[in-house]
């Protein structure tokens, strides 16, 4: 399009005022747009390196700040450095927050303590998560250290904390009466349950997968996942390709409290996401 600057730019300074509802200013003053546009952003860019915050919108910023940072920190994979970085950063905010807040009027402080008041809890509650998952893949650990002396009930034990350390809600039901579920197993809409047999030698054939098939449907279960610490036979295998049934034999739960632990879990026993 042929157009000389000037023009060009009265021209499109028209149609910002236009789309703010602004009318054009005889004298080309564009004080008007400017404050407009400057609405647009209700809080300051966070600078980590200041001492404090100084206005309402720096408050703001730390705030926007403050709720990326805790869900990043809990729901989130993060290396031990980037754990640390993001630890420091969340405390650093609530500090400046917190001196901000003690300076400025009543009526602010009641505005934003109860926001604050809701990411500390969930600082805290992140914290208590966080070490109650570490606790339990250190004792998966330990467990699978001795796992070929473990007795059916602890070896029961053991892989409801596996499937716990995995996000799942773990309901322990085994022992007389518990038809086929040795474990229940909930993460969101999902209901599973587990049954558990510790064999030192032999292998789980189909018949005892499609017993087990029963006490799926019979528990209005989803899924079901079988765990030994043996292996399957073909046959099993192939039934439980046609169903809702999951088989974990030994290597394959190695496996997962292997990748539940992390990378370098044998120098430090802590999964990669604390």
């Amino acid at each position: 399009m042929d157009c000389q600057e000037p023009r060009c730019a009265a021209l499109l300074l028209e149609w910002i005022r236009a789309q703010g509802g602004a009318s054009p200013s005889p004298d080309g003053d564009d004080s008007t747009a400017r404050q407009r546009q400057g609405l647009l952003w209700k809080s300051a860019p966070y600078q980590e390196d200041a001492p404090a915050l100084t206005s309402p919108a720096e408050l703001e910023g730390a705030l926007e700040h403050l709720r990326y940072a805790v869900f990043r920190r809990f729901q989130n994979q993060l290396t031990r450095a980037e754990r640390t970085r993001v630890d420091n950063t969340i405390e650093n905010a609530l500090f400046k927050i917190d001196r901000y807040l003690s300076r400025t009027d009543d009526a602010e402080r009641a505005r934003h303590e109860p926001e604050v008041g809701r990411l500390r809890a969930e600082v805290r509650e992140g914290k208590d998560r966080v070490e109650r998952l570490r606790l339990q893949a250190r004792r998966a650990e330990l467990k699978l250290a001795q796992l070929t002396n473990l007795s059916p009930e602890t070896f029961e034990e053991f892989v409801g904390e596996v499937f716990e350390v995995m996000g799942f809600e773990v309901q322990q039901v085994g022992g007389t009466g518990d038809e086929g579920a040795d474990v229940r197993l909930r993460r969101g809409e999902l209901v599973a349950i587990v049954q558990c047999k510790y064999h030192k030698r032999g292998v789980v054939g189909s018949p005892e997968l499609q017993k087990f098939l029963g006490s799926v449907h019979h528990a209005h279960a989803h899924k079901g996942f079988f765990v030994t610490t043996s292996t399957f036979s073909l046959a099993a295998e192939k039934f439980a390709a046609d169903h809702p049934i999951e088989l974990i034999d030994g290597p394959r739960l190695v496996e997962l409290v292997t990748q539940a632990l992390g990378p370098g879990a044998r120098r430090e026993p802590e999964p990669a996401w604390f």
